[in-house]
């Protein structure tokens, strides 16, 4: 291979949105604006634009040369109207009322967002499928103790699956913010915004101007429109719509990051394929490597947040040129490796394997550390200061000089905390340590219930 080719939709796979973002289906999106608008015009009264020309249209719209498009804009070095030229090469009567009262971002603009719109459809189905995951998880896990960690550090017990319903509530944010999203259509308003070119087309009927907005956007599936904007609409919804897809991403990394962490001691694995090779070197290992790959991705998806920021404000005025290289990279790239980050996310969550007989072991090793807790508030109870329990189990429990930290001699060595558990029947089991734990297990906010 002797040229460069992008690792985005073949080493990272987006089968869904690599169709939706194809060159070839903006092209017939872009041909279908066009005939749409030709179409409407002409319900609407604009009787120059005959049924041949919007016939020769629709018959040639998926005959695509991207070739002959590429020519013509060398030679012109505009996008659009390479496409104008090519389109009207096909149909000799169509090409003389294509684009009629329209701009470069009535197509743009237009095909962006119905691209978006489709996109996002298919990311909520993605996000619910993970939710489902983490849900089925939380509940198959929720009566099992683990360590919790504070600062890395063994803390409190909680349940393998209250972890798992933590980290759900931070996609059902997500879902929140993607059941709530509103893409709203542009349609045509003219060179700067003010729709002076349809006020003119339709001979200053204002009715027909919106008529024609409100037909386009309900045509493509749009509830709401976009009234007052320049030349395009404003890059703040390009700015919001990456915002999300960042956010989705920050969610999954501190996931999956957190899964690395839980890896490295030795308490959860990814699914270790029979013949998968974990180190070059070192044959005994098993890497977190579709952990590592979709930490790594998610940063680049969250990077992009900042020059989607950068383009909103250097849009000069009415329009200008800041936005447009930068966002044929950014969309497709983010949207595409969202998918395939949603994607991977799944099967590692489907297949995540826990070594209880390790994660029991260390409860039970952590449980004299745990039950100081229920010692301070005995303690307390029968009339001790807290702040003086507190300092002999710190003392005990912080010991690093040969004593014998277990559950059967640790307290031993102060007759204090020894009396406090005799006397108080304190437990060691788990169970009696891990709160509200199995009741979190199944919460889910009553909205997303139905997920």
């Amino acid at each position: 291979m002797s040229e460069f080719e992008s690792v985005i939709n073949k080493r990272y796979q987006s089968p869904l949105l690599s169709n939706i973002w194809s060159p070839n289906n903006r092209i017939k999106i872009m041909r279908q604006l066009w005939i749409d608008l030709a179409s409407i015009q002409k319900e609407l009264g604009i009787d120059y634009i005959s049924n041949e020309a919007i016939t020769e249209l629709i018959m040639n719209r998926d005959n695509i040369d991207v070739e002959q498009i590429n020519n013509y804009e060398i030679k012109c070095k505009h996008d659009i109207m390479a496409h104008i030229k090519a389109y009207s090469y096909l149909c000799p009567n169509g090409g003389k009322i294509i684009h009629l009262g329209a701009t470069s971002n009535f197509i743009n603009d237009n095909v962006d967002a119905i691209l978006t719109k489709t996109s996002f459809v298919s990311i909520d189905f993605q996000v619910k499928s993970l939710i489902q995951s983490f849900k089925k998880n939380a509940e198959k896990y929720s009566s099992i103790p683990t360590i919790a960690y504070t600062h890395l550090q063994p803390a409190q017990l909680i349940t393998i699956g209250r972890r798992f319903s933590m980290w759900l509530q931070d996609l059902l944010m997500d879902y929140d913010n993607l059941t709530k999203l509103k893409i709203p259509f542009m349609g045509t308003k003219g060179t700067v915004g003010s729709e002076d070119t349809l006020v003119k087309l339709f001979n200053n009927d204002l009715t027909k101007c919106d008529l024609l907005n409100e037909k386009l956007a309900k045509k493509y599936g749009f509830d709401t429109r976009i009234i007052v904007c320049g030349q395009t609409y404003s890059r703040k919804y390009d700015v919001k719509y990456i915002n999300l897809l960042s956010s989705i991403c920050q969610s999954i990394y501190k996931i999956m990051n957190d899964i690395r962490l839980l890896s490295g001691k030795g308490e959860v694995y990814e699914e270790f394929g029979e013949e998968q090779v974990g180190s070059s070197a070192m044959p005994y290992k098993k890497n977190p490597i579709t952990c590592e790959k979709i930490c790594s991705l998610c940063r680049y998806v969250i990077n992009q947040e900042q020059n989607m920021v950068q383009t909103y404000i250097n849009q000069w005025l009415e329009r200008s040129l800041d936005d447009s290289a930068i966002k044929r990279i950014i969309f497709p790239e983010c949207f595409l490796l969202v998918e395939y980050i949603l994607d991977q996310s799944l099967k590692v969550i489907d297949n995540l394997q826990f070594n209880l007989k390790h994660i029991s072991e260390q409860v039970d090793k952590h449980m004299v550390n745990v039950i100081s807790e229920e010692i301070i508030i005995n303690g307390v109870k029968k009339g001790f200061s807290r702040q003086e329990i507190h300092e002999k189990l710190r003392q005990l429990l912080t010991n690093s000089t040969g004593i014998d930290n277990t559950i059967f001699t640790c307290f031993t060595y102060d007759k204090v905390i020894e009396n406090i558990i005799n006397n108080n029947n304190i437990s060691f089991n788990p169970l009696h340590y891990i709160g509200r734990s199995i009741e979190q297990s199944f919460y889910t906010s009553p909205e997303y219930l139905h997920i």
